[in-house]
């Protein structure tokens, strides 16, 4: 039996993508527990994933409330980047800013749920793209900082979602009826002249994702929620984005980041 409090999903590429299941105290690679039976039982606690402290309710995907009031990581910024007030210097941590923020982003296409634009910190892209269930994606420009590649995100959105459908990208019913390419053309032809500088002239060709899946399987998209049903068992059926999928419906496990857990089944002996 594993015990601890939940971290959430990370992903190696491979060809599937390979899964670790992170606690706060170790990680647990998961891909050979598809078609096995699972119990995860919510203990009763929950912690904030920065401070540890122990709270009744956590927000944001496992911060208490007061670092959510707090900390630069949980500040609106994060989610509207485009709205960074880093340069009006009222940002939470500059340290922070200066880590995270100050630094090249890249805007990127991809096909989820179905075509999207998004962005993410250089040298990330993989990570972002499999967290959100993207199986083919493309980075297309560069931009200096954070707000910068924000504001770029939010021209290409008035044409395109900037949202994934988390349940169209696990139903897996539909395949994209152009290229990356052509999307990336038709954004380009779209995007005020001010931004063509940072357009990189070849983007080189989409990556393609796939996910850890049994075949022939067909994804029960009852949301799975341990603040309802604190102990559940089902056979694991396959991994997504942040999500593990059951014959009884699936878990989003970064929704109960700091949620005390214990985790058994027969393929690791409890």
């Amino acid at each position: 039996m594993l015990s601890g409090d939940l971290r959430g999903l990370t992903q190696t590429l491979s060809d599937p993508v390979e899964y670790n299941l992170e606690l706060h105290n170790l990680t647990m690679p998961i891909n050979q527990l598809i078609g096995e039976p699972i119990t995860i039982r919510f203990t009763g606690e929950r912690r904030c994933i920065a401070c540890g402290r122990e709270v009744n309710k956590l927000f944001q995907n496992g911060y208490c409330f007061p670092c959510v009031r707090t900390l630069a990581e949980c500040d609106l910024c994060i989610v509207k980047p485009h709205e960074c007030h880093f340069h009006l210097g009222t940002c939470r941590d500059e340290a922070f800013a200066e880590d995270h923020c100050m630094i090249p982003h890249y805007v990127y296409l991809a096909w989820s749920s179905g075509f999207k634009v998004g962005l993410t910190r250089k040298g990330r892209q993989l990570k972002r793209w499999m967290d959100q269930g993207a199986t083919l994606a493309m980075v297309i420009a560069e931009l200096p900082t954070r707000k910068m590649a924000g504001e770029v995100e939010m021209e290409i959105a008035k044409h395109m979602r900037d949202k994934t459908d988390w349940r169209k990208m696990l139903r897996e019913d539909s395949e994209p009826d152009r290229s990356l390419a052509d999307v990336r053309a038709d954004v380009l032809s779209n995007l005020p002249e001010t931004y063509h500088e940072y357009i990189l002239p070849d983007p080189g060709v989409a990556q393609e994702i796939r996910y850890p899946r049994k075949e022939g399987f067909s994804v029960n998209l009852k949301s799975l929620n341990l603040d309802k049903e604190p102990i559940f068992t089902g056979t694991l059926r396959g991994i997504k984005g942040q999500y593990l999928l059951f014959d009884e419906g699936v878990m989003n496990i970064k929704k109960f980041s700091g949620y005390g857990v214990e985790i058994s089944s027969s393929a690791f002996g409890g």
